[in-house]
Parts: C-alpha cells; structure tokens; sequence
C-alpha cells in the first residue's frame, strides 16, 4: 500500500494538516506527535513544508547538475546547512534521508499520505543563498534574499534540478503530490501594490 488514503462518497475531500518545517527545525518525534494528532482528528495528509525559507530536509545525495556542470552532494548539503543557519540556527538544522523514510513510514502506518512543500520560486532563502554561492551568479531578484529572479536561467535551472531531486525521492516513497506553494514572490522587498503577492 503506499499509504496515500483515496477519497469516498463519504470523505470526498482533502483533510491536510499543515506543518511549516521549513522555518523551524522540528524533530522526528515531534513530527510524528503531530502525525499521532492529525490521525486522531480525523486528517487524512500531513503536509510537511520542508522548504519554506530554510531547507531543513537533506537528501542523502544532494549531488546536482546545472547547466552542465555537476556540483558534489557534500558540496551542495553544505551550501544549503550554511544557507539554512543564515536564516535561523538551531541545535539541529536538517532532518536526513533514513529520518524522513521513518516519517513517512510512521504517517503511511497511521492512515495519512504525506504532501511534501517546498517552496518557490520565493521563500527560498536556503535554496536561493546555495545557489548563489555554488553556482557564482546572482540567482536573487533585485536584491531578495528569499526569492530567485525567474528570468535568470542559472536560478531557474539549478530551483529545477532541486525541485526534481525532492520530487523523484517522495514520488519514491508513494507520495503522489507535491506542492511548490509559488505563494509570494519578492516580499521581503515588496509590501505591496503589484509586487510581493
């Protein structure tokens, strides 16, 4: 079973609990209280927000191709912890591969699927700050520190080959969505009119 609860006549829409563990590091066991929470109630997803300013999910291979060129997993986990402790240290700063198969397993066991987030194309501080400093090009939009520019093709293709590491690994565990959140672009820059929505 992949743990994913198809809806009935009788349950014919989504029950998501939402957990922002992006900007707050959150332990295994906390994680699954809240899972134990949810299932009680009556929720059928966990969302985990993973990425949402910090990055605090790292894959056991973090190893990317961007444009050609290949930046090593160690590399890359490390631009990511250090972009992740710019934003907000703490004792522990990322969760590993085996904890979130552990999670998974925990949510699958206790009838919930679990929807990954990681967002963009703003709200990436981690992502954004990584990417820049590995790839040696400004990926930020006038000067954010969270949202790359869309229109650099650098930024767009190393969020991609992220994205798509994420995505192969949950479709993996049997999660079938994924959501990219894409709810604010630039809003550490921009409090309003056309800009920071």
């Amino acid at each position: 079973s992949s743990g994913v609860r198809t809806t009935s006549s009788t349950d014919d829409f989504f029950k998501i609990t939402f957990l922002d563990c992006g900007r707050k590091y959150f332990s295994v066991n906390s994680i699954k209280k809240i899972i134990d929470n949810a299932a009680a109630a009556g929720f059928n997803y966990i969302q985990l927000a993973v990425g949402n300013d910090g990055l605090r999910f790292l894959l056991d291979d973090m190893s990317l191709t961007v444009n050609g060129t290949t930046y090593k997993s160690s590399d890359v986990s490390s631009a990511i912890h250090a972009g992740n402790e710019a934003y907000h240290d703490f004792d522990t700063d990322e969760l590993t591969q085996s904890q979130m198969d552990t999670i998974i397993a925990y949510a699958q066991s206790k009838g919930l699927g679990v929807i990954p987030c990681i967002n963009s194309p703003g709200h990436m501080d981690a992502i954004l700050s990584a990417a820049s400093s590995l790839t040696g090009t400004d990926c930020a939009y006038n000067k954010s520190v969270r949202t790359i520019d869309v229109t650099n093709s650098t930024a767009v293709a190393f969020t991609q080959a992220l994205l798509q590491k994420y995505i192969t690994y949950f479709s993996g565990k049997g999660c079938q969505y994924f959501n990219i959140g894409a709810d604010e672009y630039a809003n550490d820059k921009y409090t309003n009119g056309s800009m920071g929505f």
